[in-house]
């Protein structure tokens, strides 16, 4: 695994036309899945916790990269605002200062 973290702070990717943002979210995952390199950990804030509920399109392509020892990080404090935190099926309800030791470890961040 490299060292570098995907740090998620939206369920969808860009800010002009929502449903075309959550294809390419959905297709990032399903394409991370595939990838010869893989962040350490994926990192999940704000609206970026809903991608670890089971409807997500992609949720399949989560669970595999958890499977590969890719720590999946959620913000309780985001998860406790939209009520969420027991619904969610993958990943690990984490904590800010976990997420800033994540953050600080990794040589990357790439911020979605």
């Amino acid at each position: 695994m490299s060292n570098f973290v995907y740090y998620i702070s939206s369920d969808k990717i860009g800010n002009q036309d929502p449903e075309l943002g959550k294809v390419l979210m959905r297709n990032l995952f399903r394409k991370l899945t595939e990838a010869s390199q893989k962040p350490s950990h994926l990192l999940f804030v704000e609206r970026g916790v809903h991608l670890l509920l089971p409807e997500f399109e992609a949720f399949e392509a989560l669970e595999q990269l958890q499977a590969e020892g890719i720590k999946l990080l959620a913000c309780q404090t985001c998860l406790d605002f939209y009520g969420i935190r027991e619904k969610i099926q993958v990943g690990e309800v984490s904590n800010m200062p976990d997420i800033i030791q994540a953050l600080h470890a990794s040589d990357k961040v790439i911020s979605l």
